[in-house]
């Protein structure tokens, strides 16, 4: 792939010990099962049933709706800071997407 396709960043939904030697970026952080591997090869954002600021709807994803955690902003301390963004986050919640998007860079060192 990487061959074909020198541009593209590989990402897969869900890692196991197969997919971790080729792909470095998953969209669900296998912790429990796999912490050494996720913590030294790859990284994993968070997945798409992330609920959106505001209303929590995942905008696309089977589980629907959930939680925001305007406090924590509903990220984990060992994924990379990811946004789900719906029909209104732009409109109604750009002060909440700018402290996630501030976070993120804190934890790039920048």
């Amino acid at each position: 792939m990487r061959k074909r396709f020198p541009g593209v960043l590989v990402c897969g939904e869900m890692p196991y010990d197969a997919l971790m030697g080729f792909m470095p970026l998953f969209h669900v952080f296998s912790g429990g099962g796999y912490p050494p591997a996720m913590k030294k090869y790859v990284r994993a954002f968070q997945h798409l049933s992330l609920p959106a600021p505001g209303r929590g709807s995942s905008g696309v994803h089977e589980s629907g709706f959930g939680h925001f955690n305007p406090k924590t902003l509903n990220l984990g301390k060992e994924q990379i800071p990811t946004i789900t963004v719906v029909d209104d986050t732009f409109d109604k919640y750009r002060d909440v997407m700018a402290e996630i998007i501030q976070k993120a860079k804190g934890r790039g060192g920048q």
